[in-house]
This record gives structure tokens, sequence and C-alpha cells, in this order.
């Protein structure tokens, strides 16, 4: 591997280092009057790439920037650098361009995504005294990487026993909670920098512990394909993540941070949002268009006259053949109580109604319902019912993503080793 590091006891070029965050360090031999941090295969890295990089990773962050922390965070975030360079390169002798359009629409999607307006994005760097240039320098390479991924699909094959294990595992754990889960991954590529990383897990937990923000975070850190969503995974049903990533998430309550996890490619920092408990039953999502007859009795109301009331409503259930010929009855009625409701989930209904009608298909009418200050007939006009459960394409979807993953670790492990990198810092 064609690498070498100047090691230094200072940090970062002096005068520019003083001018971004006012801390006064000691120039060393090898400090270069250009401000170059690091040189990979030729191509330089500045530092101004790196103090502005530093600088939008604290207030996209919430990271309250002290100067030990400036100190602690630099190679870490250097690295950062160095890696987007390398997959910039490849991706380009690959022949994968990377448009200003594209560039455009990726930060029309991180707007939206952050509830910002259009154009809230460079205000938000305006704001922060942060360089324009430095977001769409660090969206080039994610955009050219990502290009080059998406070529390397064809390498992998999903089989369909691989989507049946999964909806079957996932079937088993329905009746288990689900886990509404982030996640940031610092990868271990070399053993040899095993205790680095951990060291870099343990900051990124100290940062977070004063404030910082997950999600920001891990746009910045994390080595994961979730890292675009600020390692938003989702709802996940228990038995969906590794073994000792699962027992991590069972042992957090919500809102909590997990320590750093070690795995076999590295270390997993989790945040648990919220935990939802599952039900062994639902399988399905139904959605009901229901319409309500309805016809007051109130207290105290003669027998006789309830009664014939209550015939009305025993009238109607055999003769009704709609809702529409529901509706007319209460038409004739003038039942102002009466009407239909679209869309509405069976949990949301009183146990009364819900017990009456979920065992109900579409056009089925329920019996006679007694109900304070009357009483009703309600008769499903429409039933939809969606499973609950990912499809096909979705388990898909996510395994192709997770090969692909592990390739695009492999991809800049090769990349790495056969670079030049000169770190002058």
């Amino acid at each position: 591997m064609a690498l070498r590091i100047k090691h230094i006891t200072g940090i970062i070029f002096s005068a520019l280092w003083i001018t971004a965050f006012g801390v006064p360090l000691q120039p060393s031999k090898a400090q270069n009057v250009i401000g170059v941090a690091a040189v990979v295969n030729d191509a330089p890295i500045s530092v101004v790439d790196l103090v502005e990089r530093i600088k939008l990773v604290a207030a996209s962050s919430n990271i309250q920037m002290t100067p030990q922390r400036r100190q602690e965070m630099a190679p870490q975030i250097l690295q950062q650098l160095i890696n987007e360079k390398l997959q910039l390169q490849e991706a380009e002798r690959r022949g994968f361009e990377v448009t200003d359009e594209d560039i455009d629409h990726a930060k029309n999607l991180i707007e939206q995504n952050s509830g910002l307006p259009a154009g809230g994005l460079d205000r938000f760097m305006a704001q922060n005294n942060i360089a324009t240039d430095t977001i769409r320098n660090q969206i080039r390479p994610q955009i050219g990487w990502q290009k080059l991924l998406g070529s390397m699909r064809r390498e992998i094959q999903i089989s369909d026993a691989e989507i049946d294990d999964n909806l079957e595992r996932i079937r088993t754990n329905q009746g288990k909670p689900r886990n509404n889960v982030q996640e940031l991954f610092l990868p271990v590529d070399n053993p040899q920098d095993e205790t680095k990383v951990y060291q870099n897990a343990l900051d990124v937990i100290r940062a977070l512990d004063q404030g910082a923000n997950f999600g920001g975070l891990a746009r910045q850190f994390s080595a994961s394909s979730s890292a675009a969503n600020g390692g938003n995974l989702g709802w996940l049903y228990t038995g969906e993540m590794a073994g000792e990533l699962q027992q991590a998430i069972d042992q957090l309550a919500p809102g909590n941070v997990s320590p750093p996890i070690k795995t076999i490619r590295g270390y997993y920092i989790l945040k648990l949002l919220d935990r939802r408990r599952g039900d062994a039953n639902a399988l399905t999502d139904v959605k009901l268009d229901l319409y309500q007859l309805f016809v007051p009795i109130a207290a105290g109301t003669a027998p006789e006259e309830a009664n014939t009331k209550l015939g009305i409503l025993q009238n109607a259930k055999q003769s009704a053949d709609s809702c529409q010929a529901l509706a007319n009855v209460a038409v004739d009625l003038g039942s102002d109580m009466s009407g239909k409701t679209e869309g509405i989930s069976p949990n949301e209904l009183s146990g009364t109604v819900r017990n009456a009608v979920e065992n109900l298909d579409k056009g089925g009418i329920s019996d006679v319902i007694r109900v304070d200050g009357g009483a009703l007939l309600v008769m499903v006009c429409d039933k939809i019912e969606e499973s609950s459960l990912p499809d096909r394409d979705n388990i898909r979807d996510r395994l192709m993503a997770e090969r692909l993953e592990i390739l695009a670790r492999r991809k800049l492990r090769e990349l790495r080793r056969n670079a030049f990198i000169d770190i002058r810092i």
C-alpha cells in the first residue's frame, strides 16, 4: 500500500485553524504553506476543505465544538474526506458523471427531508458561516459512488428461497414488538484499526450525550447505506436485525442510545426511537367504509315506541342491499346522526361496534346495536385488506442493499490499499 503519513505534534495549518476556531497551535516542521491536509493519488485535500467540513459536521449535528473536540474529530473527518476523494476518483475513472442537476436534486431532497423550504440549505450554510461549496463537495462523491454501486447490482443474485426465508421469519415474529431504529455504523476494515474505530465510536457517544443530533452524525460518519436517511431503518420486527444488534435494541427504552456494539464488521451505535407491541393475528391492515343508520331512543321512551323504532331497524336489515338503500331509509326517517364513514380502522371503533362488524365482508350488515341514546345498524360499504408484511420486492430491495453495502466496503478497502495517500497534518 502506497501510504505515507507525516506525524506532527500540532494540528492543521495554524493560520487557518486560528482564523476558523480561534485555537492557537504550534506550527510543525511538516507544515505546508499552501495548506494541504492530505494528498490522494495526486489530488489535494486542503486545510480549508477540512475546516469547512468540521464546521458543517458541527452545525448539522448540533455539536458544541470545543477546541478539544475539534482536535479529536479532525482526524476522523479527514479520513472521511479521503474516502470521498477515492470514491469520486473511482466513479470518474469508471465513467460516471455527476452533473450540477444531480447535486441540485440531492440538495432539494435534503431540504424536503429536513423540513427546509426551497433554498433553505444554502441559507443554513450562510447562517453558520460555512462555504456554500462544502455541501456540494460532500454530495458529489456520494452521488458518484451510488452510481458506481448501481452498476454492481448485476453482480448480486437474490434467490426466491432467501426471500421466502425472510418473510417466514417476519411472520414468525409478527406477535413480537416492532422497533423504530436509527443506526450509525463505523466499519473496521483492518484489525489494526479496531482500537481507533472504537475510540471514534466513544467520541460519537460523548457528542450524543452532550446534545448532538443522531441523524446529523449518521449522515456525516455512518458507513451504512442508511446514512442518507440519517441512519433511520424504520420499523423492524424482532428478529430482523443480527443477533447482537437485536439484543442491544431489546434492552433499550425509547429515546435511548446503545453503547458501541462490536460485530464482525465493525461497531454499531443504535438509537431506539419507538416501540410497538405486536399482534400475532395482525397480518393485515384493514380499512372500512361504513354506513350507520341510527334511530334515537331517549331514556324513558315507552316500550311500545321503542319496539317500533327497533322494528324499523330490523326491517332495514332485512330489506337493505346496499349502503345507498340504508341512506334512503335515513332520509325517510330524518335521522341526522346517520351517515357514512370512510377509511376507518376497526381499532378506531368502539368495542360494541367493532365486535359487530369485524367479521363482516363487503355488503355485510350488523345486527341491531343498542347504544346510549338509541340503536343503530352498520353496513360495510367497502373493505380493503392490505398485508402489513413487506412484499417480496421490498424484501429483495433490502437484501440487495445489504449485499451492495458489503461490496461497497470491500471496494473502498481495495481503493485505499492501492492508493497513494499522503497525510500532511
